[in-house]
């Protein structure tokens, strides 16, 4: 079976059992695209062993620009100036397994378009998006589950995509949560700190670099490409302000942007 993923223009094919592909097919429909010239196959091998642990708890290892994932039950290979990737499974390989390395291929492949997946909450205030970043536990649900009423792109991942004016935060299928509206431009970027009051922080260009860096997954893991990715952030940098935002678990938090961002 095969059918194409699409997202901001960045598209992958997937292609394989109609048993792992179709599941993909049915949950991520609203990022249906037409048929793109990168193929990810998908490929069941039962002469690799049982696997005895998620592939998420795999790191990716990168060798001049190209990716391998393997671990016991798994051995995929990306190969992005090729166009192609390969994932072969063991059969009792679980769909979370599949999604994650198809993820991987996705980040790397947004990234070598002009994008970059960027580990952060979405969320549309004012019609513009807001995206809130930090290492696992910085907040990031919780900004999401006190925003009630307003529209959320992501939980977790955005796609950043440059526009004619501007760049543009996408909705993700790497998500919990399906909004109406798929893109909406970038306004903010916001890294979140919890503390005992809310308030809005000035953050240092060099330390804003570090942490969007950090926040930018699979490809901050490869050295061929991290030049680039802090290049692509300063870009983003030039016309989108990043800062801290100090919060409590209330929604007052929307009270100090308002008052900062106008």
């Amino acid at each position: 079976m095969r059918w194409t993923l699409e997202v901001g223009c960045v598209s992958i094919t997937l292609n394989g059992p109609a048993l792992w592909v179709w599941p993909f097919a049915q949950a991520w429909s609203r990022w249906s695209g037409e048929a793109s010239d990168y193929e990810l196959r998908l490929e069941q091998d039962r002469g690799l062993p049982e696997p005895r642990a998620f592939l998420f708890t795999t790191l990716p290892r990168f060798n001049d620009g190209r990716c391998v994932l393997e671990a016991p039950g798994f051995a995929g290979e990306i190969v992005p100036e090729e166009k192609r990737a390969c994932l072969r499974a063991h059969p009792a390989s679980s769909i979370g397994d599949l999604a994650y390395f198809i993820r991987t291929v996705f980040a790397i492949w947004a990234f070598d378009q002009g994008a970059v997946l960027f580990h952060a909450a979405g969320v549309i205030h004012r019609g513009k998006a807001w995206a809130f970043f930090g290492p696992s536990g910085s907040g990031k649900t919780t900004i999401v589950r006190l925003s009630e009423g307003k529209e959320i792109l992501s939980d977790d991942l955005l796609l950043l995509r440059r526009k004619a004016k501007g760049w543009e935060a996408w909705a993700t299928p790497f998500s919990l949560y399906r909004s109406e509206r798929l893109s909406t431009p970038l306004h903010v970027l916001m890294r979140l700190v919890k503390a005992q009051g809310d308030y809005v922080e000035p953050l240092r260009p060099s330390v804003a670099l570090g942490e969007l860096i950090a926040s930018s997954p699979v490809v901050n893991a490869d050295p061929s490409r991290l030049p680039a990715l802090l290049a692509r952030w300063e870009q983003i940098l030039t016309s989108v302000p990043v800062c801290s935002l100090c919060f409590r678990k209330s929604n007052a938090f929307w009270e100090v942007i308002d008052a900062a961002f106008g």
